[in-house]
């Protein structure tokens, strides 16, 4: 690629153009003495070398005018500035403006008061702020974390030894991932000496099972995610009495270039109050049961332009290839034979108890996501604002007009239609009231249905749930800046294959959005091919272009 985190070749220091051009103009003037000095033997010179030799005078002299060109072009700059181009943004750029920095008190302060600038008084507020001794100094971006953490607690092993409180930790490390805590885990190894270092994060490890792990012994590090480590003190699971060092993974960005406090994705399997929901989803009797939860977050930077909100799950395998088998596409085309005969790759979701078929069949369409979302945005005057989000036009043109179509309608509703049909068993509502809002959103053209339908690759994926409506006056530039809140309608269950949901807002920029799966892929492909291509040209090289070299 020619953008890349290096320096550009086009880009110079501001003395490398004069440079290049003494050097230059030294080498025309060593050239000009050498053919003074030596005429004659220039004339005793072959015919060929001396038209090579006046090809390279004429490009002396050509060096000579351009360069006595460039500092006419000088005066002139100096009298008549000349307009400069405009530059276009390179991801060097973009990426420019966030490069990693340390840390600084005042910008925790900042953050801690964003959070709460909606939720306590100025007074408040005040009380929050933490002292400046509060604080010890930053990693200056050349200790790693052992010879930071020895350089920050110098007498570690005293307090070590020390520490005797179950349930709680002496050294706190927040970061931003599971994947994260394990790598900072392995770092610790020259600094904890005989210290008992715990993990702590969601995935796959229940709060109950952390909280156990807790009581049994006495840990002295924990490290762990901001949203397993919130739930563990909410529930008391984790006391913080005898807590000395708290270390934050400030600096530390992800494959998108995004710190702890950038990442705009929320885990809401038990974030808040949504705990509730989640051992609520454990028991199959309760799928029925609405349950609904709120989880806050904030965003420090807005989002400009378009913002697109998706859903993601984690460790769900929509690429079995069992699964993607279980479905009826003529049925899901429209075709009136399969809508009450559905095929045969839809067993065991062919038909439903009674025998009635199922509209539409198969194991992918049992298992659509049923979660829904409401966003807010929390103004600083204390008032709640929904983010208006457009739930139509989700999909691809070819999806929506060929590959998924309702059956001919024949002066018949839609209900009509799908009479002596049922709906998928796990399924709250027939597939003709998808959408209450929208009628022509509805059957097997709706919007969701098709996003879930197109099956995802990998076990970790999203798929978009909405865009934001840019109409309304508050969000014509993007998403503010601000506390959020999101509303959600909590039927998803995710402890059968012990996965995770989560929220993910994004935009898009002038170079696509964020896909680390095809750029790898292609730089794989080009790889092989360049391989590929010397080695048949060196072969080529060796044996002749006709073969005439080869041995039979």
């Amino acid at each position: 690629m020619g953008d890349d985190l290096g320096d550009e070749w086009w880009k110079h220091d501001d003395n490398s153009d004069a440079s290049e051009v003494e050097e230059n103009i030294e080498d025309d003037k060593q050239q000009t003495e050498k053919t003074k000095a030596k005429p004659k033997k220039r004339k005793r010179v072959a015919e060929k070398p001396v038209k090579a030799k006046k090809k390279k005078n004429n490009n002396n002299e050509k060096k000579e005018t351009s360069i006595s060109q460039r500092e006419d072009t000088g005066d002139e700059k100096t009298a008549k500035p000349k307009r400069k181009r405009r530059k276009k943004k390179t991801i060097t750029d973009v990426l420019a403006t966030s490069e990693p920095k340390p840390g600084s008190p005042a910008d925790l302060q900042d953050l801690v008061t964003q959070f709460f600038s909606d939720k306590r008084s100025v007074i408040e507020q005040e009380e929050l702020k933490l002292q400046n001794s509060s604080f010890l100094p930053s990693n200056d971006m050349t200790h790693s974390l052992s010879s930071y953490l020895k350089q920050a607690a110098p007498k570690w092993a005293k307090t070590r030894k020390q520490h005797t409180e179950k349930g709680s930790v002496v050294l706190l490390i927040v970061c931003s991932s599971a994947l994260r805590t394990i790598d900072l885990i392995k770092q610790l190894t020259t600094f904890k000496g005989e210290a008992k270092v715990v993990k702590l994060f969601a995935k796959h490890i229940k709060i109950k099972e952390q909280v156990t792990l807790l009581q049994k012994g006495i840990t002295h590090i924990g490290v762990g995610t901001p949203g397993r480590i919130g739930a563990l003190i909410e529930k008391e699971g984790l006391s913080l009495r005898a807590l000395r060092y708290v270390v934050l993974d400030w600096n530390w960005r992800d494959q998108k270039l995004r710190r702890m406090v950038d990442i705009p994705e929320v885990d809401y399997t038990e974030a808040d109050t949504c705990d509730v929901c989640y051992e609520k989803r454990k028991n199959v009797t309760n799928a029925a049961q609405s349950c609904t939860c709120k989880v806050e977050f904030s965003i420090k930077k807005p989002f400009e332009g378009d913002v697109f909100f998706y859903y993601g799950l984690r460790n769900f395998h929509q690429n079995l290839r069992r699964y993607m088998d279980s479905r009826d596409d003529a049925q899901m085309v429209g075709r009136r034979a399969n809508l009450k005969k559905p095929a045969s790759y839809c067993e065991p979701f062919r038909l439903d108890a009674n025998g009635v078929p199922l509209a539409p069949c198969g194991a992918v369409a049992n298992s659509m996501f049923n979660d829904s979302f409401t966003l807010w945005y929390h103004s600083s005057a204390g008032s709640a604002i929904e983010v208006p989000l457009i739930r139509k036009g989700l999909t691809w043109y070819t999806d929506k007009n060929i590959k998924y179509r309702n059956p001919r309608m024949d002066n018949m509703t839609l209900v009509q239609v799908f009479n002596g049909t049922a709906p998928p068993p796990y399924w709250h509502k027939p597939v003709y009231e998808l959408d209450p809002n929208e009628a022509s959103n509805n059957g097997f053209i709706n919007d969701d249905l098709i996003v879930w339908m197109r099956e995802a690759a990998f076990p970790n994926f999203k798929k978009l749930y909405g865009i934001l409506n840019r109409s309304t006056k508050t969000f014509t530039n993007g998403l503010q800046e601000g506390n959020y809140s999101i509303k959600i309608s909590y039927n998803f269950p995710v402890q059968p294959f012990q996965g995770r949901k989560e929220v993910v807002l994004t935009t898009l920029t002038w170079f696509g959005g964020q896909n680390h799966f095809l750029p790898i892929a292609y730089l794989v492909t080009s790889s092989l091919i360049l391989l590929l291509s010397i080695v048949l040209t060196v072969v080529w090289w060796k044996f002749g272009k006709n073969g005439s070299n080869m041995e039979e």
